[in-house]
């Protein structure tokens, strides 16, 4: 009798730990795949931003070009009008 429940105890926690075993496996199938989604979301994010990043560079470094060219020609002027005060004195 006593083997018999010892037996039983046994089938019945080889059962439970498989069913755990299992639902262990699925559960971590279910988690890879939402990393996954969530790794693809990231990446695509990034890529985005590095695209705007770049975006927003290049403009920077066209006003840059323009501020330069807008000074240049400012001293231009400002030097040809002092070198023309300087005549008429």
């Amino acid at each position: 009798m006593l083997n018999d429940l010892v037996a039983i105890v046994s089938i019945l926690s080889s059962i439970v730990s498989m069913i755990l075993a299992i639902y262990a496996i699925l559960f971590s199938r279910r988690v890879e795949e939402r990393l996954k989604s969530n790794f693809l979301i990231l990446k695509k994010t990034m890529e985005q931003n590095r695209e705007q990043a770049e975006a927003c560079l290049y403009n920077i470094d066209k006003e840059a070009e323009a501020i330069k060219n807008t000074v240049a020609d400012s001293h231009s002027q400002i030097h040809q009008t002092l070198q023309m005060l300087k005549k008429e004195k």
